[in-house]
């Protein structure tokens, strides 16, 4: 009699243990080919999105640079006949709604073409010593009337000595802006701005909160994305390119724009960028005497 391991059953077993072994092997060839073939396919997708994407984003571009020329041209005489026409309350009146249409198409073409030139590596920024705290309260106090108008409770809280930081303030200010105005834009009845100080990481944070509607977990990404509005405010006037060129700039500084997931009552969105810049080559003065008790100007 040969040895177990050398009988019949012994030899069924292995050609079995083969066959299942040449099964799991083809199993396994087939998913990682399938797997391989929908990593190109998606890939193919993406190259395909991004095509789309790039087009729209170049035919807006060209409209915008086309549509801004003469609302520059209609800009100037409309300036010129509201000087002439004071003394006439009916044609001023209307004329101030010219103007203010007017000065908000060019708002629009300029945050596209802005966004456009972040996207295609064109926006250069000049860093310069400037008062963080005073710029934010400059930014605050021209959307205040808005917001009172809107029947707001607006505030903004600021650190009892001033935050001196590098930063192009021409490019904060855009940031600054597209987050107040989108705060006052949702809001239902309360925003509010503070800024603070970290001294460790020697950064410093500016958050935007408001009360409005709140934004879904799933949608705390995608509202930095061009174009996408929340479900419940389409009725609210507005392009959907304000956050994403808020983003852009903010990434621009090497800092961070995020949206706080803690509170249930308020959106909070939160702008981290850094008190000293690589570019800058200094430190900043004053900013580990900056105290976390706000102070809140009305």
């Amino acid at each position: 009699h040969p040895p177990w391991w050398a009988s019949k059953a012994a030899r069924l077993v292995y050609v079995l243990l083969a066959a299942v072994m040449t099964l799991l092997g083809f199993r396994y060839y087939h998913k990682h080919l399938e797997k391989e073939n929908q990593q190109k396919i998606d890939l193919l997708l993406f190259e395909k999105e991004k095509e789309i994407y790039d087009a729209k984003m170049k035919f807006f571009t060209n409209i915008a640079h086309e549509i801004r020329t003469p609302l520059t041209l209609i800009k100037g005489p409309l300036e010129r006949i509201m000087e002439k026409t004071s003394a006439m309350p009916d044609v001023t009146s209307s004329l101030k709604v010219l103007e203010r249409n007017t000065n908000r198409l060019i708002h629009l073409t300029d945050q596209l073409l802005d966004y456009r030139k972040t996207e295609a590596g064109g926006f250069v920024l000049t860093f310069g010593k400037e008062n963080i705290s005073r710029l934010l309260e400059e930014t605050f106090l021209v959307f205040k009337p808005l917001a009172d108008q809107r029947g707001i409770h607006f505030s903004l809280h600021l650190p009892h000595k001033p935050l001196i930081a590098y930063a192009d303030k021409e490019v904060l200010t855009k940031i600054l802006s597209n987050l107040l105005s989108n705060a006052i834009k949702y809001a239902g009845k309360e925003a509010r701005v503070s800024l603070s100080v970290e001294p460790k990481t020697k950064s410093f944070i500016i958050e935007v909160d408001n009360d409005g509607l709140l934004i879904p977990h799933d949608m705390k990404e995608k509202v930095f994305e061009p174009f996408v509005r929340l479900k419940g405010t389409e009725k609210q006037r507005g392009t959907g390119i304000g956050l994403a060129l808020a983003r852009s700039l903010t990434e621009l500084h090497q800092g961070t724009l995020s949206i706080h997931t803690g509170d249930e009552t308020f959106n909070r969105f939160v702008l981290h960028l850094p008190v000293l810049h690589s570019r800058a080559g200094k430190i900043t003065a004053n900013t580990t005497d900056e105290t976390t008790i706000p102070s809140t100007l009305t």
